[in-house]
C-alpha cells in the first residue's frame, strides 16, 4: 500500500500555493472594487459559503476514499422540499427539520448500500440518484416554492453571533471536528488506506463496506443539513435548490488538493479551496461579470489544479 505520510512535504507546498492564490485574489479584488474588503461583504461571503462547505466535508472524505457523490444537489433539494411539505401539513418546524435530515440520510443510505455492499460504480449510482430525486422533487411540490416559516427557524441561516453568521460558525466547527477525525483517529487512516489500495485494506480485515456505507450516509446527512440552512437563509424551499452545487463542491475539493483518484487530500486544503471559490465568485459579482464567464474561469481553475497534479506526478 502506498504511504501517505511520505507526501506531507508535498501537501505543505500545495497548501502554500493555495494560500498564495487566495491572497492574490483578496489583493486583486480589493483594488478592483471598493466594496470587496468591507466587513459587510465578508460576512455575506461567509453566509453564502455554508451550503457548499457543509457538503464539501463528506465529499472530501468520499473522494479520498476513491469514490464520488454527484447526487448531493438533488439530495439537498429533496430534503428541503420534504421539510417544506411537512410544514405545510401542519407539523412543528423542528419536527420538519428532522424529517428533512432523515430524508437525506435515507438517500445517502441507498447510495451507500448499492456502492458499498454491491460494489456498483459510485458515479453511475449517484447520477441515477441525482436524476431520480430532481424529478421527484418536482412531482412532490409541482415546482412551487414553499415559504412562511416561523421566525425561530430563521435563526439557523440569518442570525449573527458577535457579528459572525451563526451558520458559518457551525460550518467551521464541523470542519474542525472532521479534520480531527481524519488526522487523529483510525477511521481517518482507514479512509486514506481505502483510497490508496482498497483490496489490501479489505484483506487486512478492515470493514471497508461499513466505512464506505457510512461515508455516503454522512454525505446524505450533510446535504440535507445544507438544505435546512439554505431554506432558513432564503426563507423558501424550492425544487431548484442545490442545482449544480455538486460542481462547486467538487471544484473546491480538488482545488484544495484532494486527488481525484483518492488516497490523498485534506479538509484544511478543502476549506482553503472553498474560500478561493467563494471570494473569486464574490469579486466577479461585484465587478458585474456574467455568470457564464464565471463558469469559464472556475472551469479553467479546476483544469489547472487537476492538470498540475497530473504533470507533477501526484
Amino acid at each position: 500500500m502506498k504511504t501517505w505520510t511520505s507526501r506531507l512535504p508535498l501537501k505543505s507546498n500545495t497548501l502554500l500555493v493555495q494560500l498564495s492564490l487566495l491572497l492574490f485574489i483578496l489583493i486583486l479584488f480589493s483594488f478592483l472594487s471598493p466594496y470587496f474588503l468591507s466587513v459587510t461583504n465578508f460576512m455575506n461571503v461567509l453566509n453564502q459559503m455554508v451550503e457548499v462547505g457543509l457538503i464539501a466535508i463528506p465529499m472530501t472524505l468520499i473522494i479520498i476514499s476513491g469514490a464520488m457523490d454527484l447526487s448531493v444537489g438533488s439530495i439537498l433539494a429533496f430534503s428541503a422540499v420534504t421539510m417544506g411539505v411537512a410544514f405545510e401539513r401542519g407539523f412543528n418546524i423542528w419536527i420538519c427539520v428532522i424529517f428533512g435530515l432523515l430524508a437525506g440520510l435515507m438517500c445517502g443510505a441507498v447510495n451507500g448500500y448499492l456502492i458499498a455492499r454491491h460494489r456498483m460504480q459510485a458515479i453511475v449510482v449517484t447520477i441515477g440518484m441525482l436524476v431520480m430525486l430532481r424529478g421527484l422533487v418536482y412531482v412532490i411540490n409541482e415546482g412551487r416554492p414553499i415559504s412562511g416559516y416561523p421566525d425561530s427557524f430563521y435563526f439557523l441561516g440569518q442570525h449573527y453571533i458577535a457579528g459572525i453568521p451563526f451558520n458559518a460558525i457551525v460550518l467551521v466547527v464541523l470542519f474542525l471536528i472532521a479534520s480531527f477525525v481524519m488526522k487523529k483517529t483510525k477511521y481517518g487512516t482507514y479512509i486514506y488506506g481505502i483510497g490508496n489500495n482498497e483490496e489490501v485494506v479489505r484483506y487486512s480485515g478492515i470493514p471497508v463496506v461499513r466505512i464506505r456505507f457510512a461515508l455516503f450516509m454522512l454525505s446524505g446527512l450533510f446535504s440535507a443539513l445544507a438544505g435546512v440552512f439554505l431554506v432558513s437563509r432564503l426563507a423558501s424551499a424550492e425544487a431548484t435548490s442545490g442545482t449544480n452545487i455538486e460542481l462547486d463542491v467538487i471544484t473546491a475539493t480538488l482545488i484544495g488538493g484532494t486527488h481525484i483518484f483518492g488516497g490523498r487530500g485534506s479538509l484544511t486544503g478543502t476549506f482553503v479551496g472553498l474560500l478561493i471559490i467563494v471570494f473569486l465568485r464574490n469579486g466577479l459579482n461585484l465587478l458585474g461579470v456574467s455568470v457564464l464567464y464565471q463558469a469559464v474561469i472556475l472551469g479553467a481553475l479546476l483544469l489547472l489544479a487537476v492538470g498540475n497534479k497530473k504533470i507533477s506526478g501526484e
